[in-house]
């Protein structure tokens, strides 16, 4: 009898094992081969899921910003107010699982030439500038609401930076302090 293939369970292990390289050995680790080798199983069956690296990669990506938002789906309803405080904990390296997501962003951001990978990371990227603009609008931003969009993307990218770079230093608390300090600010500049 044949043996019967869950093949989603399958993508999903091979994702998990792309997450994990790029975490532990960066993103020019990851290959067809590299993948097969963590998996102990032969090139030609990573092949069978993702034909090429690049594709691979856009689907890892994807499946990461698939995570993100059922993540933020389930702990946040409408963004109104400070409901906006939650999207961004759900975006922010507070956990392994988070930070892994964060490794593999900046990785991406850094070394990734594909059009294919480029392409999920501008969707990414787009998600977070539209955040960005959410949330200050939502704290009472009416104008100037791109530079002030820009301001709290550049900061906040700057929290994951240092995240990943130094996790004892910028710790789930410390992230979660300088986030809520900088929307109180901003909500306090706007107060009309």
């Amino acid at each position: 009898m044949p043996k019967i293939v869950d093949h989603e369970s399958r993508r999903r292990e091979i994702v998990d094992t792309v997450l994990r390289r790029i975490e532990a050995h960066g993103f020019a680790s990851v290959s067809v081969r590299n993948i097969a080798a963590d998996l102990k199983v032969s090139p030609s069956a990573v092949r069978h899921y993702f034909p090429s690296s690049e594709q691979m990669l856009a689907s890892t990506l994807q499946m990461v910003r698939e995570a993100q938002a059922a993540r933020l789906a389930a702990g946040v309803s409408p963004m109104k107010d400070w409901d906006v405080r939650e999207a961004w904990l759900q975006a922010l390296p507070l956990d392994a699982v988070r930070r892994r997501e964060a490794v593999v962003w900046l990785s991406t951001m850094m070394e990734a030439h594909s059009p294919v990978v480029r392409a999920v990371l501008a969707e990414a990227n787009a998600d977070l500038d539209r955040l960005c603009r959410v949330t200050v609008e939502e704290l009472g931003c009416r104008e100037s609401i791109a530079i002030e969009s820009r301001a709290l993307r550049a900061f906040t990218d700057g929290l994951t930076l240092n995240a990943v770079a130094d996790p004892q230093a910028f710790d789930s608390d410390v992230l979660t302090l300088a986030l809520d300090t900088y929307l109180a600010r901003i909500k306090l500049n706007f107060a009309t």
